[in-house]
């Protein structure tokens, strides 16, 4: 059973302990090579210093590196990878592959392979060539954006589509009730309001014409006011079912805004894809300076929880967990509160999420990034660290932060596993970043391959820098 490694933590992660958990016994195997790598290359030189620059067209072959496929599957020892056209066209064991005679090489000896990153859960608005570079160069190829205004949606998708930036698919405005969350934040536009079944359909298709990814639905009561907190309207069952019935119907993921737990139900009976965020006591219901006075900042705050996961389980639902953020949340909120209490809410989410594990649960990659201050763009180190910290296995966080969070974002035939066919979107880390004693959470991209080309992960050729700089790494 997994058990959430919460016994040493620092609130936010600041000094969260690296955890250590053994692979799941799949990825102990491996793929056995008739021969070994270097019997087939062909004579073109290796890329290096004196090498083409890096993008442009023409096959690429990664070959030696170890391939972890994003799918769950063993490990590939001494993989081959070819990349034409944008396109993984062979990936197999060396001695299986053929590499076309223009390829250029790329040796990849003691590396590994994997798909590049998803953080599926974003507000990205501000500075957005400059962040999207940012992140590509830190092996995240994908983002979803999890609610703007309609007008963004085009230009998300254009900055994405640069070749120095990372892809970006979004949903538009989050519909919710009129006066509802997150319409009540910056100029509205980031929501759409809807107050019956037949207007709920009628704005998914609007959403599905303007170009949306996925449909995102807001079930939120809290007005996110920690001091003196406030009641929204909510959407109401019919509305909630029809735009998840006509979402898809149209084949897009559905994804809902759910923190209440008297919420889940709704989300649940409607058949939504995700639940984005964790389930944990919010205000106005809940008071945490009283359930800290109380003892009570655990799992009894929470009713009928056990039966709720289950019923998630069993829906076949996907959690977006955001742990690190919504911690970011409670604490600006609240800045007076007491330092062993926000470490209890962090242990409680962290709790919650083990238990959903253990239950068999989904879990995608997202980080809730929306550039606040001290918080870098870039790999969502954090969010890596709360999910192993709950005890998942590095080669399910792979699988959370690649096909889940790619299948979220309406791309899971597209991107998020490395298999013939799909689009080259890949990263080259060092070592092995699934055995127990590697730290996951702090591996850094030394070669990212987007659309089958290599990216510059210098300075040159890339976006304008941020006005804003980006620290280096997020706080430890």
């Amino acid at each position: 059973m997994r058990r959430a490694n919460a016994a040493r933590y620092r609130v936010l992660g600041v000094c969260i302990r690296r955890c250590r958990y053994p692979i799941d016994g799949r990825a102990s195997m491996s793929h056995t090579a008739d021969a070994s790598a270097d019997d087939f290359v062909n004579p073109v030189s290796p890329i290096g210093p004196d090498s083409p620059p890096a993008g442009g067209p023409g096959a690429l072959a990664l070959v030696g590196c170890t391939v972890v496929d994003g799918a769950g599957s063993p490990p590939l020892r001494q993989g081959v990878i070819v990349v034409e056209a944008g396109r993984i066209t062979a990936l197999g064991p060396a001695g299986s592959v053929r590499i076309p005679d223009a390829a250029r090489i790329l040796r990849c000896d003691g590396q590994t392979a994997l798909p590049g990153l998803i953080d599926s859960h974003t507000h990205i608005d501000r500075d957005v060539p400059a962040v999207l570079g940012v992140l590509l160069k830190d092996g995240v190829t994908s983002v979803g954006n999890t609610g703007c205004g309609p007008d963004m949606v085009p230009q998300l998708h254009r900055a994405g589509a640069h070749p120095a930036a990372a892809r970006v698919f979004t949903s538009g405005p989050a519909l919710t009730a009129p006066g509802g969350y997150p319409g009540t934040r910056g100029d509205g536009t980031v929501a759409r309001g809807v107050t019956s079944a037949t207007e709920a359909e009628a704005a998914v298709d609007e959403l599905v014409a303007l170009g949306a990814d996925f449909i995102k639905l807001a079930q939120e009561p809290f007005d996110f006011n920690f001091r003196s907190p406030g009641h929204l309207p909510v959407l109401g069952p019919g509305p909630v079912a029809a735009a998840a019935r006509r979402a898809k119907a149209h084949g897009l993921p559905v994804r809902s805004h759910v923190h209440n737990v008297t919420q889940l139900d709704i989300a649940l009976d409607a058949g939504v894809t995700s639940v984005e965020h964790m389930l944990f006591p919010l205000p106005p219901e809940a008071d945490y300076h009283e359930l800290y006075r109380d003892g009570a900042l655990g799992t009894a705050a929470l009713p009928d929880l056990c039966r709720r996961l289950h019923r998630m389980v069993e829906s076949g639902v996907y959690l977006v967990p955001t742990i690190g953020n919504e911690l970011i949340n409670i604490r600006d909120g609240l800045p007076d509160f007491p330092e062993d209490g926000l470490r209890a809410i962090e242990e409680l989410m962290v709790t919650v999420l083990s238990q959903y594990l253990e239950a068999g649960g989904r879990v995608a990659l997202g980080s809730d990034w929306v550039g606040r201050p001290g918080v870098p763009a870039g790999m969502p180190r954090q969010e890596l660290r709360y999910l192993l910290a709950a005890g998942m296995t590095p080669l399910q966080v792979v699988e959370a932060s690649t096909r889940n969070a790619a299948l979220l974002c309406g791309q899971g035939r597209t991107l998020g596993v490395l298999e013939p066919g799909r689009c080259a979107d890949l990263i080259v880390v060092d070592g092995d970043p699934l055995r127990p004693d590697a730290a996951l959470d702090g591996i850094r991209a030394r070669t990212v391959v987007k659309d089958g080309q290599l990216v510059s992960l210098t300075d040159a050729g890339s976006p304008a820098p941020l006005r804003h700089p980006v620290p280096a790494d997020p706080p430890r």
